[in-house]
């Protein structure tokens, strides 16, 4: 996956805590579905993505999964989607995160119009930086590939 260089952002400030907070609001009232409107920005929707990780909401991770093409839960079969959003929550817990810059040995290939934001998990003493490939949908944006290898395996100790 490739990312788009952003501008760091330590821990989110309050203006970011509501940009997220108001976006799950708005998935969580309008019921979810293709109509659910999304996170106007890449970074937002990576926050809002990382709460619902925290939050162990699979259902706001639900809501910000998917390609230009819609909503992975359009697509794919209830079970196989749990199944996968399970892995994602286990794998992106944290106890906090920082939006990065693209870190100079992480590329990643993205589709026209894609773009990456880069958040360090900090987890259990280990600092993995996670890249997020996000598509363009509906004048929002969906996470469409996370690179889980670059998130370690949450159960073994850091790699020096």
């Amino acid at each position: 996956m490739n990312f788009t260089t952003f501008t760091r952002i330590a821990q989110p400030s309050a203006h970011w805590l509501l940009l997220a907070l108001a976006a799950t609001s708005v998935a969580c009232a309008s019921g979810g579905g293709g109509a659910t409107p999304q996170p106007a920005n890449p970074e937002a929707t990576v926050i809002s993505f990382l709460a619902a990780v925290r939050d162990q909401d699979m259902g706001a991770m639900e809501r910000l999964w998917g390609s230009s093409s819609g909503l992975a839960s359009d697509r794919m079969d209830s079970q196989t989607l749990e199944q996968r959003l399970t892995v994602m929550r286990i794998y992106l817990a944290h106890e906090e995160y920082t939006i990065v810059p693209r870190p100079t040995d992480m590329l990643v290939d993205t589709q026209a119009g894609e773009q990456v934001v880069y958040a360090r998990l900090t987890r259990k003493g280990c600092t993995p930086t996670v890249p997020f490939t996000l598509a363009p949908y509906r004048g929002g944006w969906l996470i469409r590939n996370i690179d889980l290898q670059a998130a370690g395996n949450p159960e073994r100790r850091c790699q020096p």
